[in-house]
Formats: C-alpha cells, structure tokens, sequence
C-alpha cells in the first residue's frame, strides 16, 4: 500500500509526520520505506546521521517518482511518500499513483483554506479512481487555546474523515530529528511516541479496511 502524506503549502508537518508514522508502524513487522519527494531533502539528510537499524526504513531521495513508485513498491509492505507541497499537476499525479491520502492541517484559517482546495482536488482525483481514500490528521495542535479546542469542529465541514489522533506541538520532534531517532526510539515512553504508535493504530486499521474493499 502507498500512502502519500500530501499538503498544499509548507510548515505543516509533512515530513516529521512521515518519518514517525513509518518508524510507529515498522512494530507490526511491515517492511516499510519512506520516499522522501520533497524538494528540501529533510527525510534524505536524516537518514544520512539515522542510528536505528531497527525497523526497516528505507529512505530514498527522489525528486521524481509518481511514473515508478507502484513498481519500486511491490518489495514492501508500506510506502509512506512525503510529497512536495503543491497545487499543480503533481499533485494529481500524486493522488493517481497513491491508495491513501495523509492531509496534515494545523490550525489556523491559511491551512484550513489551502486544505480546503486540496480537498477540491482529491474530490475530483477520487471520481477517476474511486478506491482513492484520504484522511486529514489535526498536527502542531494547542489543546489550550480555543482554537485548538474548536479546530475539529471546524474541520468537518470539509466532509473528510478525520483520525481521532492529533498531533500535539513537541520539542521532542526537533531533538529526534537531531539524534537521527524516530521519536517511537528516543522515547519510546515518552508521549509523542504514544501518539504516533495511536496514530499508526489507527492506520493500520485503515489499510486492513482498505484491503477488503
């Protein structure tokens, strides 16, 4: 299965989200690789100071990928692709070559608004492949403010599913990308590292449904 976790504009969280889900999932014993498409490399020079050897992860730098990434990925089990933040034709091209959609929204109006044509996009992207499933996941949320209280809330008008997981703001996301770890290693205790094994819960459960259909 390929899921491409996919945005509209940067600063979402695209990459952090994509690195911790694949280490969160690799405890099921899936061969999971990362595509790291993204035009700033943060997943491709991650893994160049990364010092788990455990779960298998491989990242491969690629800028282009859509045209090979079904072939490449019969070798796996999951593919977790971190895209380029885009509205143009690769964004398409992206859907078209991916069965789930990961969409990162954090809070605020400007992500609602670019998440909202996202969601235009993968509307008119599902009517030519109908098995293509998405679902938006609340990141860098403030449970303290009324924003983040009210954010799911506002969130359902889009009409997509949504995980019950949200993604909390953490310094520990930086001090793993420092470390070269996986949050779900630097403190696997710790509660970023629950969220993401909640998360990856919740994934799991949706490609199993996914595979029924």
């Amino acid at each position: 299965m390929i899921i491409a976790v996919v945005s509209a504009k940067g600063g979402t969280g695209k990459s952090t989200i994509t690195l911790n889900l694949a280490g969160a999932l690799s405890i099921y014993k899936k061969k999971v690789r990362v595509i790291d498409a993204d035009p700033q490399g943060s997943i491709a020079q991650w893994s160049k100071i990364k010092k788990q050897t455990e779960p298998t992860i491989i990242i491969q730098s690629a800028p282009v990928v859509e045209k090979t990434i079904k072939k490449k990925s019969k070798k796996y089990d999951i593919t977790i692709f971190d895209s380029p933040p885009t509205f143009k034709k690769r964004m398409k091209s992206i859907m078209q070559s991916s069965d789930m959609l990961i969409i990162p929204v954090t809070p605020g109006l400007a992500d609602y608004w670019s998440t909202q044509k996202l969601v235009d996009i993968y509307l008119e992207e599902k009517e030519k492949k109908p098995n293509l499933d998405a679902r938006l996941l609340i990141n860098r949320i403030d449970r303290r403010t009324r924003l983040g209280k009210d954010f799911r809330v506002f969130l359902e008008k889009l009409s997509i599913p949504i995980f019950m997981t949200e993604i909390p703001m953490r310094i520990i996301y930086s001090e793993a990308w420092y470390a070269g770890l996986t949050v779900d290693r630097l403190q696997p205790n710790g509660n970023a590292a629950k969220d993401f094994r909640l998360l990856s819960k919740e994934v799991m459960l949706w490609l199993t449904k996914s595979c029924m259909k």
